[in-house]
């Protein structure tokens, strides 16, 4: 009996420490939201023709004001907090509106592991150099740790040759760095 206790005991002991090891301190589990930012650079690939982009976000946009004046395609080098280096395909088009500028944009992102997460949604350049900002994660289009993402873009600043930007993110995945 006393070697059963003590079995026991080592067991739960053992199992403990495992459980303990496999979290390191301090590392974001899935459904944590922490910040985001990212920095990148980008260059335009290519022009496209009014109206090419078929995703509802830019049939929304055209719905809302017209034929966009400029659309396009992105490729873009970036670093973040959640996923590290990455590489992305951005598509964008401009509307010009009654009040000024609208830039309608979707990213597509993979990290250095592979995983991808989406975001779209828009800006709106002010004449102070700052923007409104309304982008968010798309959360059935992200993969491995960021399959079901959640999260904004609140904040985006250009800088020549590229952009940083801000937010939040909640992961549903797996842990994330």
């Amino acid at each position: 009996m006393k070697s059963i206790n003590r079995l026991v005991h080592w067991s739960g002991l053992a199992a403990a420490v495992v459980l303990a090891s496999a979290t390191p301190p301090g590392s974001a589990q899935a459904g944590d939201t922490k910040p985001f930012k990212e920095t990148g650079t980008e260059y335009i690939v290519t022009d496209l023709p009014s109206g090419s982009l078929q995703q509802d976000l830019f049939k929304d946009a055209r719905a809302l004001y017209g034929a966009e004046v400029w659309s396009g395609v992105i490729h873009q080098f970036s670093q973040n907090n959640v996923g590290g280096t990455g590489s992305s395909v951005a598509f964008e088009t401009v509307h010009l509106t009654a009040t000024g500028v609208i830039v309608y944009v979707m990213k597509y992102e993979t990290v250095a592991n592979g995983d991808r997460f989406v975001t779209a949604g828009y800006f709106i350049p002010q004449a102070d150099g700052t923007f409104v900002v309304d982008v968010w994660f798309v959360p059935e289009q992200g993969t491995g740790r960021f399959a079901g993402a959640t999260g904004t873009i609140t904040d985006v600043t250009p800088r020549p040759g590229g952009y940083v930007l801000g937010g939040t993110i909640t992961t549903a995945g797996a842990a994330k760095k």
